[in-house]
């Protein structure tokens, strides 16, 4: 017997009482930002939506992502060094993009200076979706989506809302709190944040959360702000958010290649914008960039972990040579990283295939097209797809795009509080599961995987952001 049977006997009134007592997964996300930024009241606070209860998830298939996740970590952790492994999917995409362009330039600029970090970390979340299958042995199968390794969000949130589905299981069918796996995902950022820090070697040296400057997302950063202090020896420790422009104006460098804002050093860069164009709006930016890139103060991520989560990678994981380059004789890695990779075609390789453009022209809705680059969003299906792609072509721009068969996620009911009221859905899933590296003149010192986040959205959209308000904070229960 299901959750969602024993949601539909409980009593609404004390289901909505429940959730505006939790709020947001225990509440404690608001009323600590509240308290952060002296607000009075909730008018300026947003809490994320949430499931009510947590969705099903194939044990398998989640038990199959979180081992597969040090394959993932040792993907990134090759590429982002070895340049030349590197350079061979990123070449065909320098030209007709002038951010990755930008980007690879620091990256020589960065390799000429006669000082380098002192360690360079990545947080690393890798996004699955399951594909529905016809056959009656395998209901479904672990597909890739993505690998993002800068800005990762939600690692706090995704532990809070474990809790919030334990304790709401606990009063509701007891008997399914076994089937809730343990989030570590907040404890895996933190952690990894508190031992770059630790590494820079100055107790007094400060931690810059660099945000966008319209910063809707706080109450996941303040939280892991709040869980550095509680786990820091030091109450000397500070951590202040920052943005690009104000980098621009406030932080310096010495000739030994230190990192100060105003009068303070600089021991880490926490790095939760700069992966979009957008966000270099001006040179100004760019030189805080560059300034941030060539100073010792430990990065997370670095440019070159940047550059390895670029999607255009994504593409690069369906050919074997590729994946023999990267993983040598770890035979294991390779067979795992194949079986969840989804088939990919450029554009070019679908316009010189009339069996692909035939399956383009009568089927749109089974093809995503995403850009090559790192950020969210960007992502056609259906007859948007067949417009984009069109104004793609005329504009001799394919290269910075790509085809990939749509997975289609096994869909279900599910009771959604959202703006303090609640509905019913029908929603799927999206698993990211988290990773992190540290690595100190090239050699990784520091290797991790623990905890996950589960996005929920309408089954009828194709994002799912909820950053963008079309998604739902969710958790897993496994079946």
């Amino acid at each position: 017997m299901s959750v969602e049977h024993w949601m539909k006997n409980l009593d609404q009134n004390e289901l909505n009482c429940e959730c505006q007592r939790w709020a947001f997964a225990h509440g404690k996300c608001v009323s600590f930002v509240q308290r952060c930024f002296a607000l009075n009241d909730d008018s300026n606070v947003i809490p994320y939506p949430f499931t009510i209860c947590p969705s099903p998830y194939p044990r398998n298939e989640y038990e199959r992502a979180c081992r597969i996740q040090s394959a993932i970590n040792r993907l990134v952790y090759r590429l982002a060094f070895d340049i030349q492994m590197m350079d061979s999917v990123l070449e065909k995409f320098i030209d007709c993009d002038p951010f990755i362009k930008r980007l690879r330039q620091i990256y020589d600029h960065i390799q000429q200076l006669p000082y380098q970090s002192v360690a360079e970390t990545c947080i690393i979340r890798t996004d699955y979706m399951l594909q529905e299958l016809s056959r009656c042995a395998e209901r479904t199968k672990l597909r890739l989506i993505e690998i993002n390794t800068i800005a990762i969000g939600l690692g706090a949130a995704a532990k809070l809302m474990r809790e919030w589905h334990k304790t709401f299981l606990t009063k509701i069918q007891s008997d399914f709190v076994s089937q809730l796996p343990e989030n570590e995902s907040h404890d895996l950022v933190i952690e990894s944040l508190l031992e770059s820090w630790k590494i820079y070697g100055n107790p007094k040296a400060m931690i810059l959360f660099v945000i966008p400057e319209r910063e809707f997302n706080i109450g996941d950063q303040m939280l892991i702000e709040q869980g550095l202090l509680s786990r820091c020896d030091h109450s000397s420790l500070l951590i202040k958010h920052v943005t690009l422009i104000e980098i621009s104006r406030c932080c310096s460098l010495n000739s030994k290649g230190i990192l100060f804002f105003g009068k303070f050093e600089v021991a880490l860069v926490y790095y939760r914008t700069a992966y979009d164009p957008k966000h270099f709006y001006n040179e100004d930016i760019w030189q805080a960039y560059i300034m941030l890139e060539s100073s010792c103060a430990v990065k997370c991520p670095s440019l070159r972990y940047h550059l390895a989560g670029m999607k255009c990678f994504q593409l690069a994981l369906t050919k074997e040579n590729f994946l023999k380059e990267v993983f040598k004789e770890e035979r294991e890695f390779i067979d795992d990283v194949t079986d969840i990779t989804e088939e990919m075609f450029t554009i070019e390789q679908a316009m010189n295939d009339a069996v692909v453009q035939q399956r383009i022209l009568e089927h749109p809705e089974s093809f995503y097209l995403k850009q090559s680059r790192e950020g969210g969003g960007n992502v056609y299906c259906g007859g948007m797809l067949k417009e984009r792609l069109n104004e793609i072509v005329e504009k001799n721009d394919s290269k910075r795009y790509f085809l990939m068969s749509r997975i289609f996620p096994p869909i279900r009911p599910s009771l959604i509080c959202s703006n303090g009221s609640i509905t019913e859905k029908q929603i799927n899933s999206e698993l990211g599961i988290f990773g992190s590296l540290i690595t100190q003149n090239g050699k990784l010192v520091s290797e991790r995987s623990g905890g996950y986040l589960l996005r929920s959205k309408p089954s009828s959209n194709i994002e799912g952001g909820i950053a963008s308000g079309q998604g739902f904070i969710d958790s897993i229960y496994l079946v």
